[in-house]
């Protein structure tokens, strides 16, 4: 054979053969056996290989059919056979009745009265038509001045037969009522009787419509296209098309719930209902490749070189940006909304320029007066290594050599040393205090929901982070003086204007004691014993090189650096950076596609060379990537690993490639509203306290009953009267006295007091207004019985009128109702507390809109609640 082979493909000696003595024939066949498995193969990559879809729903449909079927069987052996059974023998019985003769002889009636009916209806039809010609004859007449008598005559006569007919119609009509009456007395019962059947089978009957579709569905591509989602480079329009339900064909099937990918159901059913892919597709939040038919390519696996694969996990909260890039809290998206508040609360904006945050307030202290509230000593400890003093401190290590963190400290001193600030009792006024009644105030007036002490961590712990958003004070003796501290919880303001720590409004004798506490939290720690030379010129020039190269001014208000700007990289768009632009230095790479981006084994680093790995390196050490001849001067946030996942799914969100307008949420009044209130309410950390928007109440972690700590705020724009919570915001006042712990005095701006109502009104989703009800009058004829109600229900157990009086639990002052509450929210709060504040002490008197006292007000729930409303403002006015 091989001599065969040698033979055939001698082409020597083949090229000495005459042409028509040459043989192809074996040529032929070969070719034409490659061409016939060509074409084998390619029928089948086309039909099987590439189709995989069409595997993936009949295995759909059978799973959806066995599902169906044993639902369909479930129902149908709940219901009892024997009622079924003894409906249908009712039925039967009843449908014989119409076997009778009488029935018969109605059936037969009617239809003989129906064709007269017709007949007579005709008549009646055609008099009106000929007395309308005949009026218009008769009228023309009368218009030309010769009136015809005769057709005068004739009108009054067809008149008389259309009034017959009418007649007749109208007997003829009666009859056939009847008729029906009669015949209804038999069908009655089998429509009655039909009806308690399908009643019975009604859910079993659905689940069989479902089954007959599933055993009929077609085997084809799912196909949405929307045709002008987004838009080209050149600013055209353009469809996108999403085949994603091809294969995840039960993403919309509860049924499906436990089923295998890809015939799963989707796993936020809630979210689908508001983004109907219908409408909106799949890939608008997954991403992906929508026009594929297979896994790989559709998922971007197997296309690496495709810009938008699919997200998985969290990362798929990403995609909310692009058309909610403009709210900071979505209620349907957890994971989205607590970055962007890890976003806010490291501050990453104080660097990087981030659409829609341009403008926010720097999140560290003012250093203006520095040299008044700290010595050279501990900045130059604390420049050097700000986690050393305070490992959970959002100061981020810039990793400075000792000579760079004095001549840093350098020049902070220089520039605060011409500093006017004074204390407001004179330098050595503080007389000391009680550290045992410093420590429970501490305790009880709400310190701690900002604030770290002697290991108590446990609002740090139910944060969750690996960060405090205000100083810890284990060791702060050390580093303040005691005329400083007495003078800075005083009034914070007094030594920094624009500081976020809020007056606690406390006596001279509990700052005193605080003092006294504070002071006990000594630093024994080895410091660095560097002796600093800070006075000297090339020193303070070499901090200030330092200072405006690593941007602190972004952070912090330097005299002289306030108009400064960002030093690092726009943020906007980096979600569509590309891994080729991205420099990995001399760190090891681990598989691309594995399961982990990032690894530390034996002290080494390793990562994915991918986007993901790359930004996990870079927020997980920002010197990683480091060379000798690459620096980085990104600090060291050594933010924790959900910190990180959170962060990185934030940047992935940031991309300029919008869809349509029409697709994104409509940046209204009301969403304006909510994004400055949620930002104002981060910076101040009020969710620190209380619990807003289903986040927060992290204060409650310390106390042993909850109900005494700060109350659930979110709906407090329809609770409460603008005046009063703006005066409120103010100047807060108790509204529970027995509570230790106190709403502080923020001391907010008009604008963020008005941003802040704005806020809480925009998330009740009350009219942008301020309400006057000054003008409210309750109803007199009902306080009475609203005095009658108020005293069954025995409210002065739980509830106070005003100063001086004692209360047994935990309601709020009833005397400032009036003014302080809407009317129409108390009515709402009397119906059923628990829809309003779940979790509330206070017990529900109208369950169900039902009243337990019948005979007050007839009974009417409504105007009972009405009553005691008009009670309670009375007395309130009245306590005034």
């Amino acid at each position: 054979m091989l001599d065969n082979l040698k033979e055939l493909f001698n082409f020597k000696k083949r090229l000495g053969l005459q042409i028509e003595n040459r043989n192809y024939t074996n040529f032929y066949l070969i070719i034409s056996i490659i061409l016939f498995l060509s074409t084998a193969w390619a029928v089948i990559d086309e039909v099987i290989t590439r189709r995989p879809w069409k595997d993936y729903q009949s295995e759909y449909n059978y799973l959806l059919q066995q599902k169906l079927q044993t639902n369909y069987d479930e129902l149908i052996s709940f219901i009892d056979s024997s009622t079924v059974a003894g409906l249908h023998a009712e039925l039967k019985k009843a449908e014989s009745s119409l076997e009778n003769e009488a029935y018969k002889n109605a059936v037969e009636e009617l239809g003989n009265l129906q064709q007269e009916f017709v007949d007579a209806t005709r008549e009646w039809s055609f008099a009106r038509s000929k007395s309308d010609a005949v009026y218009y004859e008769y009228k023309k007449g009368v218009h030309g001045g010769s009136p015809s008598q005769s057709l005068k005559d004739e009108l009054k006569e067809i008149e008389r037969s259309i009034a017959e007919y009418a007649d007749s119609v109208s007997a003829i009509q009666n009859r056939i009522n009847k008729a029906n009456e009669f015949l209804a007395t038999y069908t009655n019962k089998i429509a009655e009787l039909n009806s308690e059947i399908k009643k019975i089978f009604i859910d079993a009957d659905k689940v069989k419509l479902k089954l007959t579709r599933a055993s009929a569905a077609q085997i084809e591509i799912k196909q949405v296209v929307i045709d002008d989602f987004e838009k080209t480079n050149f600013s055209e329009l353009k469809a996108r098309v999403d085949r994603c339900q091809t294969c995840h064909l039960g993403s919309g099937e509860p049924l499906m719930a436990d089923a295998p990918q890809p015939f799963t159901t989707h796993p936020l059913p809630e979210l689908l209902k508001i983004h109907n892919p219908e409408k909106f597709g799949c890939t608008t939040c997954h991403r992906g490749q929508g026009n594929a038919l297979t896994a790989g390519f559709a998922h971007g696996d197997e296309d690496h070189y495709w810009e938008t694969p699919l997200l998985k996990k969290t990362d798929v909260y990403a995609s909310c940006n692009s058309c909610h890039a403009n709210q900071n809290a979505l209620k349907s998206a957890p994971y989205f909304t607590k970055a962007k508040q890890v976003m806010l609360e490291v501050g990453c904006y104080a660097c990087h320029q981030i659409d829609g945050y341009e403008n926010l307030r720097p999140i560290g202290p003012e250093l203006k007066n520095v040299s008044s509230k700290v010595k050279p000593e501990w900045v130059y400890q604390w420049v050097l290594n700000p986690k050393s003093y305070n490992p959970n401190t959002r100061m981020p290590d810039y990793k400075f050599l000792p000579e760079e963190a004095e001549a840093v400290t350098a020049f902070l001193f220089d520039k605060s040393k011409n500093s006017n600030f004074k204390f407001a009792n004179f330098t050595g006024s503080y007389k000391g205090g009680s550290s045992a009644k410093g420590k429970l105030i501490f305790n009880e007036v709400g310190c701690q929901a900002c604030h770290v002490i002697g290991g108590e961590t446990k609002v740090r712990e139910k944060r969750n982070t690996s960060y405090d958003i205000a100083p810890e004070l284990s060791h702060v003796s050390g580093k303040l003086s005691p005329d400083f501290i007495y003078d800075w919880i005083k009034n914070p303001r007094h030594y920094n204007p624009t500081t976020r720590m809020p007056n606690l409004r406390l006596t001279d004798s509990e700052a005193r004691d605080i003092v006294a506490y504070l002071q006990t939290m000594s630093d024994s720690r080895n410091k660095d014993s560097r002796k600093l030379e800070i006075n000297k010129k090339e020193k303070i020039d070499f901090g200030e090189k330092l200072v405006r190269s690593n941007g602190c001014y972004g952070c912090h208000a330097i005299e002289g650096m306030e108009r400064e700007s960002k030093i690092s990289v726009n943020l906007s768009d980096f979600g569509r950076k590309k891994v080729e632009q991205m420099d990995f230095g001399d760190v090891k790479e681990l598989d691309k596609h594995g399961e982990h981006e990032f690894e530390i084994k034996d002290g080494k680093v390793a990562v994915q060379h991918s986007w993901a790995g790359w930004v996990y390196g870079k927020s997980y050490n920002s010197r990683l990537f480091q060379t000798e001849r690459i620096p980085q001067k990104m600090p060291v946030f050594n933010l924790g690993d959900e910190e990180i996942k959170l962060l990185r799914m934030l940047l992935l969100s940031y991309r300029n490639d919008k869809p349509n307008k029409k697709y994104q949420q409509t940046f209204d009044q009301r969403i304006r509203d909510l994004d400055q209130g949620q930002k104002l309410i981060t910076g101040y950390a009020c969710i620190n306290c209380h619990e807003i928007e289903d986040h927060g109440s992290y204060f409650s972690a310390t106390l042993e009953d909850p109900s005494m700590g700060p109350p659930m705020i979110t709906m407090e724009g329809a609770k409460v009267q603008e005046p009063w919570l703006n005066e409120f915001i103010k100047s807060p006042s108790p509204i529970r006295p027995w509570l230790k712990v106190r709403m502080p005095t923020f001391s907010l701006s008009e604008n963020e007091i008005n941003d802040l109502t704005k806020y809480f009104l925009a998330v009740s989703k009350q009219e942008l207004r301020v309400r006057d009800y000054s003008a409210f009058q309750p109803n007199k004829s009902t306080l009475a019985e609203g005095k009658l109600m108020f005293d069954s229900y025995q409210c002065l157990k739980c509830h106070i009128l005003g100063k001086g009086e004692s209360s047994g639990s935990l309601g709020p002052d009833l005397s400032l109702t009036a003014k302080r509450l809407k009317p129409e929210w108390v009515v709402d709060w009397l119906k059923d507390p628990q829809v309003i504040q779940p979790g509330t002490m206070m017990p529900g008197y109208f369950p169900d809109g039902q009243t337990a006292l019948p005979d007050v007000l007839e009974g009417d729930a409504k105007k009972q609640m009405e009553a005691i409303r008009d009670h309670v403002f009375i007395i309130g006015k009245n306590k005034k």
